[in-house]
């Protein structure tokens, strides 16, 4: 009771105006923190529904459940060229502020939200091929690491990224600079490509969008600046002009342009033109859906794909819907993993099984000690 006194006689002794600018300048911060979240959440979760799009039309028109229109299979490829380096990107936007907590943080809180539901994922992927008769167990495993078909590893993005999150670690730890590791995936990438004439996508991939992914991070520290530049007239032009090129190419067919690490500059002028203009936007009630949706990005990530793997076994051939399919599974991708998300809010040791181990704990605020000059934390 006596310290609580103290501590009110000394708010007492702060003068108002300074009480008044504190309060200011914390509304600020804390205004500053939440529009970033809002368009990062906003971007996130466009490209998770345009993953759960693309999946849709690929395996309705390959499972012959309808014939795709001319439009939904153009859009599909465009969009092929920019859903998953968007994602590693902004991943790689979060990693400058996750690793200044020091790794006995960052490192076990990326196992419990990435290793762990990739490993739960992929047994329940297993077990969903088990029953269709697919594969047999023991042949499973081989194919999951090993795939001649890259559809058979639905959730690779989240191992790659688990493993660029490593790679980042052990850049600090070496005390190299983060944008390093652009030059590591475009290496990677380069070699690839010049080892094979007609390299698999797989190979490029690893490469490639380990790039994205330590672009997002040196572009983090600098975002403020760097979207000033993009957003004046000139160079938003010519951004524009970039990323058109390559997906005129793609589209024409004129050369492979996916994971190309030649064609790289046109995803890259794209994110250039998300990181201009996306923190412009505000919340309202057009964009609630979808920051939901980017914040809860991985029950969507790893729903999805089982569910429509049991769609095209079990289900679509005894209903002639045609194109009916195609929203049905759009439906079922986008709504089954938002009953999961309320539920595994009401019963938490499904969200522990399935999606995020409960260690670490974050620590309350109130128990947090932070230096005078310390940011206030993010939550």
């Amino acid at each position: 009771m006596l310290s609580g006194v103290i501590r009110y006689i000394k708010a007492l002794s702060i003068p108002s105006t300074c009480r008044v600018a504190g309060m200011a300048s914390g509304k600020r911060q804390e205004s500053g923190v939440r529009q970033r979240a809002i368009w990062m959440d906003v971007v996130r979760g466009l490209a998770i529904i345009a993953v759960i799009y693309g999946h849709a039309e690929a395996i309705g028109r390959q499972d012959g459940m309808f014939d795709t229109p001319g439009w939904m299979l153009t859009s599909n490829r465009i969009l092929v060229l920019l859903r998953m380096p968007l994602l590693m990107f902004l991943s790689g936007m979060l990693v400058p502020r996750s690793i200044r907590r020091g790794w006995k943080s960052f490192l076990p809180g990326k196992f419990t939200k990435l290793a762990w539901p990739y490993a739960v994922w992929i047994a329940i992927f297993f077990v969903v091929l088990w029953i269709h008769e697919a594969a047999t167990l023991d042949q499973i495993p081989m194919e999951i690491i090993n795939p001649d078909n890259p559809n058979l590893t639905p959730l690779w993005y989240l191992r790659n990224l688990f493993f660029y999150y490593l790679l980042a670690q052990v850049l600090v730890w070496l005390r190299l600079p983060l944008w390093s590791g652009i030059f590591i995936g475009l290496g990677l990438s380069t070699y690839h490509l010049l080892k094979v004439p007609y390299p698999d996508q797989i190979d490029l991939r690893w490469g490639y969008l380990m790039a994205f992914f330590f672009l997002g991070a040196f572009i983090m520290d600098h975002l403020d600046k760097i979207s000033r530049f993009l957003r004046k007239p000139a160079v938003t032009l010519v951004l524009i002009v970039l990323f058109l090129i390559p997906v005129y190419v793609y589209l024409a067919e004129i050369a492979p342009v996916r994971y190309r690490p030649e064609y790289i500059w046109g995803p890259m002028a794209f994110a250039g033109l998300v990181i201009a203009y996306a923190p412009l936007i505000k919340s309202s009630w057009l964009t609630k859906p979808i920051e939901f949706v980017g914040r809860n990005s991985l029950y969507y990530y790893v729903m999805h794909y089982p569910m429509f793997l049991g769609y095209s076994w079990w289900f679509a051939w005894r209903h002639e819907w045609g194109l009916g399919h195609f929203f049905g599974l759009m439906a079922l991708g986008l709504i089954v993993p938002t009953i999961a998300i309320y539920v595994c809010r009401w019963i938490p040791p499904l969200k522990w099984l399935f999606f995020e181990l409960p260690w670490p704990r974050k620590k309350s605020p109130a128990t947090q000690t932070l230096p005078a000059s310390a940011p206030a934390p993010n939550n």
